[in-house]
């Protein structure tokens, strides 16, 4: 009985932990067209500029460092 038990908290460990590696991350990425956005994911993609981020909130700073967005022509009249 003892090692079953045992048994049982082994395996429940090293299902946590590999759960929590797996977990999604925030990356951010840019499209063909340069377009930048944040998205949740379990691993990068060749479209990563930046990443693995912890929350959202980190992403979404480090997106406007990397992908700033361009200043706006005077309009012609």
């Amino acid at each position: 009985m003892k090692k079953f038990l045992i048994l049982m908290a082994l395996a429940l460990f090293v299902f946590t932990s590999t759960a929590a590696l797996a977990a999604d991350q925030y990356f951010v990425l840019k499209d063909k067209n340069n377009k930048c956005y944040v998205k949740k994911l379990k691993a990068q993609t060749p479209a990563t500029i930046a990443g693995p981020f912890a929350s959202k909130a980190e992403a979404d700073k480090v997106k406007a460092e990397k992908c700033p967005k361009p200043a706006k022509a005077p309009d012609k009249k």
